[in-house]
Formats: C-alpha cells, sequence, structure tokens
C-alpha cells in the first residue's frame, strides 16, 4: 500500500462520505440506570414527556412497559402536549 498524501485524502474523503448515512439508534436504556418511578415527580409525568409513545405505553429511550404517570430522569416535557380536561356534567 502506498502512504502518500493522495492516498490519505482520497481514504478520508470516503470515510466522510460514509458518515453521511443515518445509523438508526435502537438501543433502549435500562429502568435502573434513568431511575424510572411509577409515580409522578413534581407535577410531571411519562404522559407529558416528549419521549412518551401513547398508544404503546412505551417510551422512546426507556425499555419495557412505561406508566403514563412515571418518571425517570431524562424526562423532558413535550411542548406539543395538550392537557385533556373532561367537563363532569353531572356538576351542580
Amino acid at each position: 500500500m502506498k502512504s502518500s498524501r493522495r492516498y490519505f485524502f482520497r481514504y478520508m474523503s470516503a470515510l466522510g462520505l460514509v458518515s453521511f448515512f443515518p445509523v438508526p439508534i435502537s438501543a433502549k436504556t435500562a429502568k435502573n440506570i434513568v431511575k424510572y418511578q411509577s409515580t409522578p415527580k413534581d407535577g410531571n409525568a411519562c404522559k407529558t414527556c416528549m419521549h412518551f409513545i401513547p398508544e404503546t405505553n412505551e417510551c422512546k429511550t426507556v425499555e419495557g412497559s412505561i406508566d403514563p404517570n412515571g418518571w425517570c430522569i431524562i424526562y423532558f416535557r413535550d411542548p406539543h402536549y395538550k392537557e385533556v380536561k373532561v367537563e363532569d356534567d353531572n356538576a351542580t
């Protein structure tokens, strides 16, 4: 193998092109690492977190089934979350 600047830069440019292809990150973190708890903390709950998937009660970053009222240290409030208020028809 020739070791010249030309080959070095050719190798580096090919390596740079490969880095443009996104690699999916599918690994999730264990609950004990993120200190997951099944109760809210300071009014913050998984159901208002941007990582929570309500259709399946899963988290994008934490493994296993997630309680919508749970909480962990990677909680980040979803700016698009809308609180749904249920009106009671029997209220006087």
